[in-house]
């Protein structure tokens, strides 16, 4: 299934499921098997309401991933997403002008996945999705986009394998509207697997027996993530990571144009099985260096960057397999 929209190059070597997806870079799978509802919730703890953030930034989301059909060589499932950006403010200059962006900024997408799988272990993928990412959802045409992919990977010769894929999305970063081929090796050795090609690297490995370590980075961001399991029903962990996400602001006034929201944030977790189709995860963190920005190339603002003020942050997050 797709997971969301953007650039997915890393995703299809490495299958990663994300609880809640939202950043540019993020995975999209196929979901194979159990039908899943999650929410996710996180909100700014407001440690200093003397510093100029009329709310706490919050970040919220949730999705349906929909197994429609598997077998031994198909597998198709589809998803309803949706995600909001609160940002506490509403006054922010954009360009030469100060430009009002509405109380929240939103991702929703709608959309399916279809994989096939080869006698010789090779298998390809096929993503569609139509989807709004606006202060304005489904408000404007230009503010909806098509996303597609077409990946395809090799079956496994010795310890690696090799991937070749094209996307089309009109909210990538870079290259908007435009076709990106991506390319890659996965390798898998005993105690890791290393994924690296154009323009990603992606490494999983286990330490110290029960620790499972994970650092990915593409031009969209970087997370490294460790975690351990605690008992049968429990797993510990924490991760640290640089995230951007895009938007086609509706009072932006070139079409190209995207704001852009990035921040670097850090957080420690837990999670808890506390039935056989519910999961739940508390977790506490920190966000700084957030920035917002208004731009027609990813890291290049054309204009002023606004900050908004860092926190320490709660979230909690629900997942159901039904």
């Amino acid at each position: 299934m797709l997971k969301i929209f953007s650039i997915i190059i890393a995703g299809f070597l490495i299958q990663q499921s994300i609880a809640v997806a939202g950043p540019l870079g993020t995975v999209p799978t196929i979901q194979d098997q159990n039908l899943e509802i999650m929410f996710d919730l996180r909100s700014d703890l407001w440690t200093s309401p003397y510093t100029y953030k009329n709310s706490p930034v919050r970040i919220s989301g949730g999705s349906i991933r929909i197994p429609l059909f598997h077998s031994e060589t198909w597998s198709a499932s589809a998803l309803l997403y949706d995600e909001a950006l609160n940002l506490g403010r509403a006054d922010f200059e954009l360009g030469d002008q100060s430009v009002f962006i509405a109380n929240s900024l939103s991702n929703q997408i709608g959309g399916f996945g279809v994989r096939k799988n080869f006698t010789d272990g090779s298998e390809m993928s096929v993503f569609a999705a139509y989807a709004t990412a606006s202060d304005s959802p489904w408000g404007a045409p230009r503010n909806n986009y098509f996303y597609g992919a077409l990946i395809y990977r090799t079956k496994k010769f010795n310890d690696h394998s090799y991937l070749l894929g094209i996307d089309q999305s009109g909210n990538r970063g870079l290259h908007n509207g435009k076709p990106f081929p991506y390319f890659g090796m996965t390798f898998e050795l005993e105690d890791k697997t290393v994924s690296f090609g154009f323009p990603y690297v992606k490494v999983d490995w286990i330490f110290k027996d029960d620790w499972h370590g994970q650092f990915f980075t593409t031009p969209f961001g970087t997370n490294l993530r460790v975690s351990t399991d605690v008992g049968d029903n429990t797993t510990v962990g924490a991760f640290t990571a640089f995230t951007v996400r895009s938007y086609l602001l509706n009072e932006r006034i070139e079409d190209n144009h995207r704001l852009y929201y990035q921040e670097i944030l850090a957080e420690a977790y837990l999670t808890r099985d506390v039935t056989s189709t519910t999961q739940v995860t508390f977790a506490v963190g920190g966000s700084g260096d957030r920035r917002i920005y208004q731009t027609d190339h990813l890291y290049h603002p054309d204009a002023k960057t606004q900050t908004i003020k860092g926190d320490f942050y709660g979230r909690l997050a629900l997942e159901f397999r039904l």
